[in-house]
């Protein structure tokens, strides 16, 4: 078993940073840098998204995401991070900023790094250095098949953790969760997960130089642990968070553990009577094996950081499109002079458009009664420049797959805050899971669930 390959890491970690007097000056000048680039828009009558505001924090750009409950957000460039700044007129007892560190900075930059450039180039004189910690996903990347695995083969210590659901087929197990907030187990088929990550390239070449097989399974072990399991021992910023995060990770492996349900009874497992059961020798492996002293030394210096963070210029403009045109030119089309001036206009005109829903709306007709090829009704659109097209079909959530429904609860989980529409997705979302028994139905402070555990 010691053949097994793994990589033991933080897969996320969100926190606050704790601020002085010079905060509000600094919200004032986002805050100008915003109305200032919207007047640029509204004076040429240019219509403009969030995305197209981008400010500038200590010669460092970010782009804006939008307003969410008293909070301005923005990414930076790289996606390396999302930073919130609080309007202090509105919110009165949360810290003044947000952050959280997204896996592409997480595993390639590395998290001590990631940190260090937030407080000491980004906020510099804003910052007291004071991160109180909201959340943190510890996590082993384990090459070992476990498709065989069924919700009754785990066993928790506290009663609120119990809370079990699977998805997969009548033979394997794709995605599996245990317990809820603030503590909860998932473990799931990475592999599957990346066939649809914007992620899939950076993590295949991630596992690839750790030496990982990608033919062959690849699983995530990941608990995730929110402000209030954490305080239960003791650790209230992110210093003490990677200071204890191998012991969390054990205690949590013990708390929720993959056990041999061949030596008990099947009257034990129908009970959920199990703790007597033993532990399953690979759960023990991945327990002890656990360690983040490679993953933590993974930095990179803070100017390297600052250059690989820059804004769009001429510089950037003329590489992309001369890669563009050889691009073509490899693949032989033929692109002209005049094809260029074409685009060139295109892009002009598309400054005067909007792509908000509003006003897409405004550029089809629908065709009900279109006749096809076959003789068949068809309901079809048409365009302003008289081009025929078939409307998207759009899947409610009650008609997704039980592992499409988990994939996008914990997608529009992590938006919720946002906006009031992130939020109205994740409650309809949320609504569609307790329908299906994935999550618990709070009765005077008893947790039930819709499906049989």
């Amino acid at each position: 078993m010691n053949d097994i390959k793994m990589i033991h890491g933080i897969d996320t970690l969100y926190y606050y940073c704790e601020t002085n007097i010079n905060f509000e000056d600094l919200f004032l000048d986002i805050q100008d840098q915003i109305e200032h680039q919207k007047g640029i828009f509204e004076k040429k009558y240019v219509e403009y998204e969030n995305n197209d505001i981008n400010i500038l924090i200590n010669d460092i750009p970010l782009n804006f995401l939008g307003k969410a409950e008293g909070f301005y957000w923005f990414k930076d460039i790289n996606n390396f991070f999302k930073i919130g700044f609080k309007d202090r007129f509105k919110l009165v007892t949360q810290n003044d900023i947000k952050v959280q560190l997204l896996g592409i900075g997480i595993y390639t930059i590395g998290i001590k790094s990631l940190i260090e450039f937030i407080n000491e180039k980004l906020l510099l004189d804003v910052v007291t250095g004071f991160n109180p910690i909201t959340r943190a996903d510890l996590n082993c990347f384990v090459q070992y098949d476990f498709s065989f695995i069924t919700k009754e083969m785990f066993s928790t210590r506290k009663r609120k953790y119990a809370t079990v659901s699977e998805i997969g087929s009548a033979t394997a197990t794709q995605t599996l969760y245990v317990g809820k907030d603030p503590f909860k187990l998932r473990l799931y088929n990475k592999k599957e997960e990346l066939k649809k990550s914007n992620k899939k390239d950076l993590m295949y070449e991630y596992f690839l130089n750790n030496g990982f097989d990608m033919e062959q399974p690849l699983f995530n072990v990941e608990f995730e642990m929110k402000r209030e399991h954490l305080k239960q021992f003791n650790i209230l910023t992110v210093d003490e968070l990677l200071k204890n995060s191998v012991k969390l990770f054990r205690i949590a492996m013990d708390e929720i553990r993959l056990i041999d349900i061949s030596n008990i009874t099947e009257k034990d497992v129908k009970n959920n009577s199990k703790s007597r059961a033993k532990t399953l020798p690979i759960w023990e492996h991945i327990k002890n094996s656990y360690k983040l002293d490679e993953f933590l030394q993974t930095t990179l210096g803070l100017e390297r950081i600052k250059r690989a963070i820059s804004i769009y210029d001429d510089n950037k403009f003329r590489l992309e499109i001369i890669a563009l045109l050889r691009r073509a030119f490899i693949n032989n089309l033929q692109v002209e002079v005049t094809d260029l001036d074409g685009y060139y206009f295109e892009a002009k005109n598309s400054l005067k458009e909007t792509t908000t829903s509003k006003e897409v709306k405004k550029t089809y007709e629908d065709l009900d009664n279109y006749i096809n090829e076959d003789g068949k009704k068809e309901k079809l659109r048409i365009l302003k420049d008289g081009t025929i097209i078939k409307p998207v079909n759009v899947v409610s959530v009650n008609e997704l797959s039980d592992l499409d429904l988990h994939k996008y609860l914990d997608k529009v989980t992590l938006h919720k805050d946002l906006s009031d529409k992130d939020y109205h997705l994740w409650q309809i979302a949320h609504k569609e899971a307790i329908k299906r028994g994935f999550i618990p139905i709070i009765h005077s402070g008893k947790a039930s669930s819709k499906k049989d555990l």
